[in-house]
């Protein structure tokens, strides 16, 4: 690896960890989507079928995130306080995936602007994962009624042995 490399990588590391993460994020917060759709599906609700969602959770069938919330206001009544949270969360998404880093590539020469891009993607990734914690309590007790599958524990599962990892 040759200097440049090595500072490049030094100095964007920050700025994108937080487009890494915020990916992440934004990639959580489609599924958590998808899998409403399909605890809906299971519960009955019309016009929702097991293999749509099935298909669209598995990615076989693309959906946009978008796309994903339009399904779900189109087959459940959304109140409008969550609208505002999933419409707010889509355009950070949208914003952060599509073009945040090409459109701010000029700001990477400066480590001023590097501090400024890290607070703007960490509060597009705020709104993304306010709409995710939002929707998480309903997930919870959708996936424990209708498949009896207790996704809470699962994640304090997931998090330990991440938390384990470290340990080695």
């Amino acid at each position: 690896m040759d200097e440049f490399e090595k500072k490049k990588k030094e100095h964007l590391n920050p700025v994108l960890f937080e487009a890494g993460a915020g990916l992440l994020d934004s990639q959580s917060f489609e599924y958590q989507i998808a899998y409403l759709l399909y605890l809906f599906a299971k519960l009955g609700v019309e016009g929702l079928t097991l293999t749509k969602t099935t298909a669209i959770l598995d990615d076989n069938e693309k959906k946009t995130a978008g796309q994903l919330i339009g399904l779900l206001k189109k087959h459940i009544d959304v109140d409008s306080a969550a609208e505002q949270k999933l419409a707010k969360a889509l355009k950070a998404r949208n914003k952060l995936v599509h073009r945040f880093l090409i459109d701010n590539i000029e700001r990477f020469v400066d480590a001023h602007e590097r501090t400024l891009l890290v607070k703007e993607i960490r509060e597009l990734r705020g709104q993304i994962r306010a709409s995710i914690k939002s929707l998480d309590p309903l997930i919870i007790l959708l996936s424990k009624y209708v498949e009896n599958e207790p996704v809470d524990i699962y994640l304090k599962e997931a998090k330990g042995a991440f938390m384990l990892s470290f340990e080695a």
